[in-house]
């Protein structure tokens, strides 16, 4: 199994971005996204853009968000 580079917080609001998605609002550390169609999701972001994103969180962002590209 090959590891994978972690990914930035940097990164993956890029690929949201990207992919459509828009910046709401941000309350504390949580930022509200959403989406042209409806859909909605909050990350849980560690603030600066550096940071590398915990697995577990970017998974739940790859859940709710269908973005595959976030591995």
């Amino acid at each position: 199994m090959s590891e994978r580079m972690a990914k930035k917080y940097r990164e993956v609001r890029k690929a949201l971005r990207e992919a459509g998605w828009s910046m709401v609002r941000i309350t504390g550390s949580h930022e509200r996204w959403e989406h042209p169609d409806g859909r909605a999701t909050t990350v849980a972001a560690g603030g600066k853009d550096n940071r590398d994103v915990p697995r577990s969180t970017l998974a739940g962002i790859r859940r709710q968000t269908g973005l595959e590209n976030l591995r």
